[in-house]
């Protein structure tokens, strides 16, 4: 029998919250606890497991589907950090400026690599002509 256990603190607007998943075998099972608005420390964290372990109810088990293999810490870091700046909050009026500040930025995008690829064309154009003029008179 493989027994692993693992908790992490999440911090999701205003509490922070502990996750406990467990695997035993092929078996996978999750639970979560409030642990307040500030920060826990490490004792904080510790004394939970300790004495209230009992207390803490697991989902129902299922089926491990996915073999959890170990992520690079910085890679994870970063991961977080997207997930964490990925989401927008704010009134519906700051939602429907950045979607339109995102679509001009688009756009201006699109008419810089048109004018680039103008520009390019016009320069190869220029010099085709050059080397026509060169070989004209013999």
């Amino acid at each position: 029998m493989k027994c692993r256990m693992t908790m992490t603190v999440v911090f999701d607007k205003p509490f922070y919250k502990g996750v406990f998943e467990r695997f035993v075998d092929d078996r996978y099972a999750v639970a979560e606890i409030n642990l307040g608005t500030s920060l826990p420390k490490t004792r904080d964290i510790y004394r939970l497991v300790l004495k209230r372990w009992n207390t803490i109810h697991f989902s129902k088990e299922a089926l491990d589907s996915t073999r959890v293999k170990r992520v690079n810490p910085k890679r994870m870091q970063r991961e977080a950090q997207k997930q964490v700046h990925a989401e927008f909050y704010g009134s519906k009026a700051q939602q429907a400026l950045k979607a339109d500040i995102e679509m001009r930025k688009r756009q201006s995008h699109r008419e810089r690599q048109a004018a680039k690829a103008n520009h390019k064309r016009k320069k190869f154009e220029i010099r085709q002509l050059k080397k026509k003029q060169k070989h004209r008179g013999h």
